[in-house]
């Protein structure tokens, strides 16, 4: 690769503009020439990224890329809804990849292919790198309009978490939505985010558990009976321990003061602390990936759970 778009590539993460390449000195034809060779990728016309990042990049690397990539060829153009979730580092789940959103002067929404303009209402923008993106809470709920309540909720959550956003900011850009726009599904979707929650599947197991009746708590804090801590555990519905254990989370380090344990003493210690957990009475829950898609099975598990605490609470004299 010629060293001119080395150096512009990987001043800018790897990503660049035509006009940009232009401006260093670049032709049309050399670009043609590195698609072809395979050491740059279009993700756009006029928007490119640096092989070497994007085949090593995982699907949602590859689609913040994508982001940044399109943003360079648009100058004065902000990403907005999930793509700038994306350039702001957020979690995104159930998100289609294969659209980025932009505000622009545009009169009314057009779209491109894969990019959807929208047109600038006095919407805030923020620098974010060399590009722009709308506030975390205009993308946050605009992607509960575009891509639904659990795209929404989960990076929502993070936000809320990261402290990069507040709920009574959330609330005001509701607020800004218009009713045909869907103020009410934005609304329901604020209302659901919860800043305690550190995980995707942490909020994807909240999510599931109120849409089967049930009221989770999150990451609560369990004492002995002299008030000594126990554990801190992701979710407690009726007295049932919840945990998003993913492939199962052997080492918690949240829960001890030393570094993080070796393998085979990790699963010693994180026996003790469900032992110590149930010793309180508390039945404990695990839930992995797969098992969100049943989510009926979930309800099941915790129903029957949630029977065995009632059966074994003491009874008032």
């Amino acid at each position: 690769m010629d060293s001119r778009l080395e150096a512009l590539a990987g001043s800018q993460g790897g990503v660049f503009a035509a006009h940009e390449a232009m401006a260093a000195g670049l032709t049309k034809a050399y670009l043609h020439r590195a698609l072809r060779a395979r050491t740059l990728v279009r993700v756009r016309r006029g928007a490119y990224v640096r092989a070497t990042e994007w085949e090593r990049a995982s699907g949602d690397e590859r689609y913040r890329l994508a982001c940044l990539a399109v943003a360079r060829s648009r100058p004065g153009d902000a990403l907005s809804h999930h793509a700038a979730l994306a350039l702001l580092g957020l979690p995104l789940w159930d998100h289609d990849a294969g659209r980025i959103d932009l505000v622009t002067d545009t009169v009314q929404g057009v779209r491109r292919g894969a990019v959807w303009l929208h047109p600038d209402d006095g919407v805030a923008v923020a620098p974010v790198g060399d590009v722009c993106c709308v506030s975390t809470a205009r993308a946050v709920v605009r992607t509960a309009l575009t891509m639904g309540q659990d795209c929404a909720v989960v990076a929502g959550d993070a936000a809320l978490h990261r402290n990069l956003v507040t709920m009574a900011e959330l609330l005001i850009e509701v607020a800004a939505t218009s009713p045909h726009q869907g103020r009410g599904r934005a609304l329901e979707a604020v209302l659901l985010m919860d800043s305690r929650s550190e995980s995707v599947g942490e909020s994807r197991t909240r999510l599931a558990l109120r849409r089967l009746g049930f009221e989770p708590d999150s990451q609560v804090v369990l004492r002995d009976a002299d008030g000594r801590f126990v554990a801190r555990v992701d979710l407690v519905v009726d007295g049932v321990v919840i945990e998003f254990d993913g492939l199962v989370k052997y080492a918690r380090q949240r829960d001890t003061e030393e570094g993080v344990p070796g393998p085979e003493e990790a699963v010693w210690l994180e026996k003790r602390r469900e032992d110590a957990i149930r010793r309180l009475g508390h039945p404990v829950e695990r839930v992995i990936w797969h098992e969100l898609d049943r989510p009926g099975l979930l309800g099941a598990r915790v129903r029957s759970a949630r029977a065995l605490v009632a059966a074994t609470a003491p009874r008032p004299a």
